[in-house]
């Protein structure tokens, strides 16, 4: 097999835990065209029939009548030149391997040009009919949308991954696609883009002429290779000024420049701001967009939800149809609403402006704080959907995620209608129910319910990425910023701030929260003495660790500075799942164990073995149980700070 060793393939298929994420059918038609810009998972790709060009992660790969492809997280895909009507089927997989197993098969894995998960691939296989036989029946299963049967599917993938491996295995020197001299040109440029060399160097690598490479790259990419290169290397850029911490400087060193204050310029003139300020916009990043299917409605992306990359279904059906149709009641009650406000003569001005609850002011006069404030006014500040203007203070403010709730009462504001906290006992955080009596309930942010929050009679609304689809009703309602969820919690107060007039304080928040977590810092890393701290969670029969990448990691890791084993470093996500057996490779003095009613009866469970008593940090007391909700879900100031408090407690013994 000319792909890769198929015995090392086989070993990590065999080792992995494996989890179908959707399978989806869908045509292209002749003269249209199919791209999938940065897959949100590894897929399987197989085409029925028809006839065109595909482009897997940069190669080209003839389609005649049947054909199966590979490619991994990240990749790119396009289906294009089509002369006659292609069918094809899409599943998308994840796989994550069991710890603990070997060190070759773990380097293996962890390799983008060698991994089986990873590595883009095709061929036209020897029997197509049974290739396609079993993917039909994985699809009619599937759309049964019933646990039992995505179960039964999961069964089915692994025979069918089985028949693809055995129909490589036959054919003949498995077809190692031959690309033209751009193709690999932005292939190299992709893979090598840290790299220092010029035009000459990169003509030289691909056998032609730097005159000639520089006509054809303009012609199929309309730029030139080095034009292209900055492209690729402001890209990348951009990713680690949004998902890292590293300072601009070692930003610019890794993209490849080496001088940092021509980077500087240059990301300036591509973006029209300086690196510095990117950063603190925190710009959306760009997200896979999938096509029309047949047989399958959902849309499988990249999630900003909850703690890690999970994906997100919205599926079509009965429910899709009922949130149509509420979307429709919905925008037939504000043309209501709008026919009846034109009758009467034109809009009010906000009535209890002293009160941000709605309710009657105790006091009447306007304080000078307040007149400053008003002052302040009109606001702009830069969210999701560009900027946005303010006129004046809102009143009645609608969240539909709890950690604005925080993030308000932070300020000293408070909602008068918000959603509720999910996995929490009730339906607002309880360290912050004292402070929100007669806060109408929207629904969960998931599914915040439109009617409640036009019935709340709100004039500002806050929402975040998750509400892109009901964005436009939301605007009708009232004027809407949209946030980004796991933006930084001390950009998203700042923001809050302007939106409040209480940037000042909003500042001195954050200001106050560096010291706290400096002095703090100063005394764990005396009192541990390079004793490491892991967070892990229990979930899905599986133990979920926690990386610096992660929102609440970063408070841990980065504001209290604690010591990072070294297993946690090597990761690369937000989290990574290890079973009960691998957990004492992590290599953790200290453990914080994440847990909630939800799996409640797991962590039980995992306590109770023998494994998990004979871990040292068990033996020595060095595990704190902390609730998930208030460390995962909050993040908002009040939240983050109780966390440090809680880490103060079970780490130098004070709050």
């Amino acid at each position: 097999m000319s792909l890769y060793n198929l015995h090392d393939v086989m070993a990590l298929w065999n080792h992995a835990h494996i989890k179908v994420l959707d399978i989806r059918r869908s045509v292209v038609l002749p003269g249209e065209s199919a791209r999938f810009f940065r897959l949100p998972a590894s897929m399987f790709l197989f085409m029925a029939n028809g006839r065109g060009l595909l482009l897997l992660d940069g190669e080209s790969h003839a389609l005649d009548n049947s054909y199966v492809g590979h490619a991994g997280k990240g990749a790119s895909l396009e289906i294009d030149h089509v002369t006659e009507l292609i069918d094809y089927y899409i599943v998308y997989y994840k796989a994550v391997m069991a710890l603990p197993c070997r060190q070759e098969l773990l380097e293996l894995y962890r390799s983008s040009s060698s991994s089986p998960f990873l590595k883009p691939y095709g061929f036209s296989p020897v029997n197509a009919l049974q290739l396609y036989k079993q993917l039909e029946q994985m699809d009619r299963h599937w759309q049964l949308d019933d646990p039992l049967e995505k179960f039964h599917v999961r069964a089915m993938f692994h025979e069918w991954v089985y028949e693809v491996m055995s129909q490589l295995r036959r054919v003949e020197n498995a077809p190692v696609v031959q690309t033209d001299p751009i193709s690999r040109a932005i292939r190299y440029i992709e893979s090598h883009y840290a790299e220092d060399f010029d035009l000459r160097e990169l003509a030289e690598l691909l056998a032609c002429s730097p005159r000639q490479l520089q006509r054809l790259f303009k012609e199929q990419v309309e730029m030139g290779p080095m034009e292209y290169l900055i492209q690729v290397r402001l890209e990348q850029a951009q990713r680690l000024l949004t998902d890292t911490g590293a300072t601009v400087k070692e930003i610019a060193e890794a993209v490849g420049y080496v001088d940092f204050y021509y980077f500087s310029r240059a990301f300036k003139k591509q973006y029209g701001v300086s690196p510095m300020h990117y950063r603190r916009q925190r710009r959306i990043r760009s997200s896979f967009v999938s096509h029309p299917s047949i047989g399958s409605g959902s849309d499988l992306s990249y999630s900003y939800i909850d703690d890690e990359n999970h994906y997100q279904y919205i599926r079509e059906g009965d429910a899709h149809m009922y949130a149509r149709s509420r979307l429709l009641a919905v925008n037939v009650m504000l043309v209501l609403m709008l026919i009846l406000g034109a009758c009467s003569g034109g809009t009010s001005a906000p009535s209890n402006a002293g009160s941000p609850t709605g309710q009657p002011s105790e006091n009447s006069a306007t304080s000078p704080a307040q007149s400053a404030r008003q002052k302040a006014y009109p606001v702009t500040v830069k969210h999701a959907r560009g900027e946005f203007t303010l006129e004046q203070k809102p009143q009645r403010i609608a969240v539909l995620d709890v950690q604005y709730i925080d993030q308000l009462v932070t300020l000293d504001e408070r909602p008068s209608a918000s959603v509720k906290a999910a996995g929490g006992a009730t339906d607002f955080p309880e360290y912050l129910n004292d402070k929100l009596s007669n806060v109408k309930v929207l629904g969960t942010y998931q599914e915040p319910s439109l009617e409640a929050i036009l019935a709340s009679n709100p004039d500002f609304i806050i929402c975040t990425e998750v509400h892109e689809a009901i964005y436009g009703s939301l605007s009708k309602i009232a004027p809407t910023v949209m946030l980004m969820r796991n933006e930084d919690w001390r950009d998203t107060l700042i923001t809050i701030g302007k939106l409040m007039g209480k940037e000042q304080e909003a500042k001195q928040v954050v200001q106050a929260y560096k010291e706290k977590t400096a002095k703090l810092s100063a005394n764990l890393a005396s009192k541990l003495n390079g004793q490491t701290v892991a967070l892990i969670r229990p979930r899905d029969d599986m133990i979920r660790v926690h990386t610096p990448e992660h929102r609440t990691g970063a408070v841990l890791y980065q504001d209290l500075g604690l010591p990072v084993p070294k297993a946690v470093t090597e990761a690369d996500d937000t989290a990574y799942h290890i079973s009960l057996e691998a957990l004492a490779d992590v290599g953790a003095n200290h453990y914080f164990l994440l847990t909630d009613e939800m799996f409640k009866g797991l962590v039980q469970q995992f306590q109770s073995t023998t494994t998990w008593q004979s871990l040292e940090p068990v033996k020595n007391k060095r595990v704190y149980t902390v609730d998930t909700t208030m460390w995962i879900g909050y993040y908002g100031p009040m939240a983050i700070n109780l966390i440090v408090d809680q880490v103060a407690e079970a780490l130098l013994g004070k709050s």
